[in-house]
């Protein structure tokens, strides 16, 4: 028999399944087949044994959701969990010897990684913040010791009040930027919970160097889903919570940031730093642009003149960058979910060419990065997430019910969100612009 796509993370699943021996019990077998009676007209029973589970065929006498509620309980009640989908032109009702939902969650290592992520990210708040001329540690070891050797700038020591006013900066980055990672993740993990799906806690990943000081986080879900409906509904609630946070805070963010050109910033700073800066200009998206327009009420980027962002709204377009990536529908991503609850098997035609969109836009970033010819689009980045993408195609997430569709109101809002991923990329995400070739780097935002 062909195997379907997403058979081998089933079997990932049940982490055994496929090289067991024993058959299933005939007292297991016979509650399996009566369940099925009751929501299935059999047509043939094949029981387990070896590395196939026990199965049944006929045709569903209800929905298959309503079924797969009814089979659950009774199959989960001597060690199996049904899974239903359609084999040649029948509906298949396969006892799958496992049940899910039993693991404790490992707490410790997910507040221990929040820890240490917020750390990270205020430090890196702090060097974003354009008031520090130096690394945070040197200028608090030099303030401390009155040694003044490990500063590259002994002049611009901050005094109390520019101290005070970075720390403010990048505790309210670190803030912004947290809050939308967490509600992202917490948006999966409420609803796959509501569902009675396991997974774990958000794991949030430091990374103490700019641009974010962090690589974002992550939620496993330990179990498949019910049917798509839920799998939709687990994958669209991050998205929509984090963008919830974001939006709200990068209207904020603008409106206490102001408009000028790299050439005013550079007369803004010390004369003694002016051979040192290298400034970082941030990805346009659509959405980015329309809400930069409706704060300062002309297009922005316009010649020279763009938005210098203090740290709030550059965490709003960290969310946006972020939000962007999860929603590429692609394989396990977010937007993937999405893709697959709209489509089924067709999403996989969508794969290889989006795949092939982000290559040429990583070639074309890898040839403006060689040449200097400044091209306008691309970015070396993609090249990554193309290695990305062709690892997590291999397979989609798998449901346990593949009978049951997206209704009309999920279909809606799934190609509203496919929109929203439109609206919310970005060819370029991250240009470096060195005004004359630095000494050493003292970064600032330019949006």
């Amino acid at each position: 028999m062909e195997q379907k796509e997403g058979d081998s993370l089933i079997s990932g699943w049940l982490g055994t399944m496929a090289g067991r021996s024993a058959p299933t019990p005939p007292s297991a077998n016979e509650t399996i087949k009566k369940a099925a009676a009751e929501v299935m007209a059999i047509q043939d029973v094949t029981f387990g044994g070896g590395e196939q589970p026990t199965r049944v065929r006929g045709t569903l006498i209800m929905p298959a959701e309503e079924a797969f509620k009814r089979l659950r309980s009774q199959f989960e009640a001597v060690g199996h969990t049904p899974h239903l989908r359609h084999e040649e032109g029948v509906d298949v009702i396969r006892a799958l010897p496992v049940v899910f939902g039993k693991a404790a969650i490992p707490i410790r290592m997910a507040l221990i990684l929040l820890v240490t992520t917020i750390l990270s990210v205020f430090f890196v708040g702090l060097l974003n913040s354009g008031k520090l001329y130096d690394l945070p540690f040197n200028i608090i070891l030099a303030q401390l010791t009155g040694n003044t050797k490990s500063v590259q700038f002994p002049s611009l020591l901050p005094s109390p009040e520019v101290w005070q006013a970075a720390l403010v900066e990048a505790g309210l980055y670190a803030l912004a930027l947290i809050s939308i990672l967490g509600a992202h993740e917490m948006g999966h993990f409420i609803v796959a919970r509501y569902n009675k799906v396991q997974t774990t806690l958000p794991f949030f990943i430091p990374m103490p160097v700019p641009p974010l000081g962090t690589m974002g986080a992550v939620i496993a879900m330990r179990e498949p889903a019910p049917n798509r409906k839920v799998q939709f509904d687990i994958g669209i609630a991050g998205p929509l919570a984090g963008l919830i946070v974001a939006i709200p805070l990068m209207f904020i963010g603008l409106s206490q940031s102001h408009v000028g050109t790299i050439a005013e910033q550079i007369k803004k700073t010390p004369p003694e730093v002016r051979d040192h800066l290298v400034f970082s200009s941030e990805g346009q998206s659509l959405l980015y642009l329309g809400i930069k327009y409706l704060v300062f009420g002309e297009a922005l980027p316009s010649g020279d003149r763009d938005v210098w962002i203090n740290g709030v709204a550059f965490a709003a377009w960290a969310g946006f960058f972020v939000t962007s990536l999860n929603l590429i529908p692609v394989g396990q991503l977010d937007g993937g979910h999405i893709l697959y609850g709209l489509f089924g098997d067709r999403a996989r035609r969508a794969r290889m060419p989006i795949i092939a969109v982000l290559a040429f836009l990583a070639l074309a970033g890898i040839f403006d990065e060689s040449t200097g010819l400044h091209l306008g689009f691309g970015w070396i980045g993609w090249g990554i997430w193309v290695a990305i993408l062709l690892f997590m195609m291999r397979d989609h997430a798998p449901v346990l019910d593949e009978i049951t569709h997206l209704d009309k109101k999920r279909q809606i809002l799934g190609i509203v969100m496919l929109v929203v991923f439109l609206l919310l990329f970005m060819p370029t995400p991250l240009r470096v612009i060195v005004e004359t070739p630095p000494q050493s780097l003292t970064w600032f935002w330019l949006i």
